[in-house]
């Protein structure tokens, strides 16, 4: 069972889409964006998963289209030294039948803690450019069984 309380790992407001400034009160990066995190599991936590949950404001989807991208990509030492590999531990597609929340639950069985991971959102650009979908990402916080993992905000 997961914890009734999510635990904070950002909160503001930035603005994803094709028309800068229609959130006056968002900083605006454009296309996407992406949250560098640190995972880590507590002592004697026999859970191998965690659920990201990601809050946003106007999602507004048309139908027929597969909605706006969420990764979520680990960032693990290489077979060299000073050189990291990237794995996707998890999709998922917020549409405007997410109600602006989406649970996106990682499994990182077999991966040793601390856990660096990225959250990307990348608005759905299957839709004809000019008619991209403008929302707000407002907080991620992590949800976990037993708080068997507790997450901060940037690499450590």
């Amino acid at each position: 069972m997961l914890s009734p309380q999510a635990e904070l790992i950002w909160q503001g407001r930035i603005h994803l889409g094709d028309e800068p400034g229609i959130f006056g009160d968002a900083d605006y990066p454009g296309l996407a964006l992406e949250l560098p995190i640190t995972l880590e599991k507590t002592p004697g936590a026999q859970e191998d998963t965690t659920t990201l949950v990601l809050r946003t404001e106007g999602v507004n989807t048309f139908s027929g289209y597969p909605g706006h991208l969420i990764t979520v990509t680990l960032y693990t030492p290489g077979p060299q030294p000073n050189v990291w590999k990237e794995v996707v531990l998890a999709t998922a597609q917020l549409t405007t039948a997410d109600n602006d929340h989406k649970n996106v639950e990682i499994n990182l069985a077999g991966q040793t803690s601390p856990y660096r991971v990225s959250v990307r959102v990348r608005i759905d650009t299957a839709v004809p450019a000019g008619l991209y979908d403008d929302f707000v990402v407002t907080r991620l916080s992590n949800k976990s069984a037993n708080f068997a993992f507790v997450a901060s905000f940037g690499f450590r």
